[in-house]
């Protein structure tokens, strides 16, 4: 379960993985094809279509923290 202000985080924190894996990754279609910039996207998806009681912040998060530590330099 989320608050209002959780969900928004999370948003913004896919959001943020989003453009640091689009940073990273220079050719368009091995971005297209990326695992986790498709697992970030439906995340974002689920997280847009959602309730905050529907969502589970502390999952999520850990989630998108442990994608983002693949692409920090």
């Amino acid at each position: 379960m989320a608050t209002i202000m959780e969900k928004d985080v999370l948003i913004e924190v896919v959001s943020s993985n989003l453009a640091l894996i689009s940073r990273n990754i220079d050719d368009i279609k091995e971005l297209e094809n990326n695992e986790d910039r498709k697992k970030l996207l439906q995340i974002r998806k689920f997280l847009y279509h959602s309730f905050p009681h529907e969502i589970n912040y502390d999952t999520i998060l850990s989630e998108c923290k442990a994608i983002k530590q693949k692409y920090q330099r």
